[in-house]
């Protein structure tokens, strides 16, 4: 990865997402129709979130969701409440 794919990388997933201002995504496209290696990988990127997307969503099992949302709530209590 070149110097200069470095700067565009850490913001990738927002450019994706429609999160960054428009001179901020211009800056990207720039750089994505120079950099082939770059838009191999926004392009890879961008077919796995709609593959993920688009997965057919399988419910918990009743049992297994309580229990998941237990221990969660448990995790986050320690930590907002450390004990002493």
């Amino acid at each position: 990865m070149h110097k200069e794919c470095k700067k565009y990388f850490g913001k990738i997933s927002q450019y994706l997402d429609g999160e960054l201002d428009a001179q901020s995504c211009e800056k990207i496209r720039q750089h994505l129709l120079a950099c082939p290696e770059c838009r191999h990988c926004v392009d890879s990127l961008r077919k796995t979130i709609d593959i993920c997307r688009n997965m057919p969503k399988e419910k918990i099992p009743e049992e297994i969701r309580k229990n998941l949302l237990q221990t969660l709530r448990d995790a986050f209590s320690d930590k907002f409440n450390p004990k002493s």
